[in-house]
């Protein structure tokens, strides 16, 4: 089924005695399942391999049609969700419950265009922005003081370029210095395990209207095998409602 039939489907289940315990509807099920899937932008096949169930498994799933239950939770968990949340009976909470839920999880989200951060060009836009958020979910505490790190050569390279100052040397050499350093370092994130991607947001603010943000998505490649080639990031934008500059973990 496609996306239109699929939310047919839910509609005519809307009725339904909303005091028994019942299963989702595996219509909605599917609905989920390709969102999240989309929002992390990985194929099916991505999905199937973390999920460890056959790619049919999952186009099966996300056509509303029946699987099994050890499938559902298998893809569940490799979703973020916990183990029974496809399959197991609770109260439906009605529809305009679910559309409060679909509002606040979804609504605040804003698509940002990444690119690997390998690049002195890549280095430069962040470093010209205004504001930052690192976005590093699933990265162990182990990798924190090399997060810092990489923020803090950031940060240093955004006073730089704002303040226009002179370092031993002068010109050009030292900046690309600069650039090489921080390049070095993101080097050495990806060495170890983890994927950099970096973006420019613009959120303009009240007398700020040419306020922009740099978005650092970072994720192990052990989990996240695919973001390497992701072109786009979802950043909730209620994370940069108010202009604060240096960095700011999120997620």
């Amino acid at each position: 089924m496609n996306v239109q039939e699929l939310l047919h489907k839910i509609t005519q289940s809307a009725d339904k005695r909303v005091d028994v315990p019942t299963a989702p509807p595996i219509e909605l099920v599917a609905l989920i399942v390709r969102w999240a899937r989309d929002l992390r932008q990985w194929k099916a096949s991505t999905l199937a391999d973390f999920a460890t169930v056959s790619i049919s498994t999952v186009e099966r799933v996300e056509r509303g049609e029946r699987v099994g239950e050890e499938a559902l939770d298998r893809i569940a968990l490799a979703l973020g969700y916990e183990k029974g949340a496809f399959h197991e009976p609770r109260l439906p909470i009605g529809p305009e419950a679910v559309a409060e839920q679909m509002v606040e999880t979804y609504a605040h989200l804003e698509a940002v265009d990444v690119v690997p951060m390998k690049t002195q060009r890549a280095v430069r836009e962040v470093a010209q922005c205004q504001a930052f958020l690192v976005h590093s979910p699933g990265v162990p505490d182990t990798y924190d003081q090399d997060i810092a790190a990489l923020t803090e050569w950031l940060d240093f390279a955004s006073f730089v370029l704002s303040d226009d100052i002179e370092i031993e040397g002068g010109g050009d050499i030292p900046r690309r210095r600069l650039y090489n350093d921080i390049l070095a370092c993101v080097m050495e994130l990806e060495r170890r395990g983890l994927t950099v991607l970096s973006g420019v947001m613009s959120a303009p603010q009240p007398g700020l209207p040419g306020w922009n943000v740099a978005v650092l998505s970072i994720t192990p490649k052990l989990t996240d095998p695919g973001a390497a080639k992701r072109k786009q990031v979802f950043v909730d934008r209620r994370h940069v409602a108010m202009p604060s500059l240096g960095f700011r973990a999120v997620g």
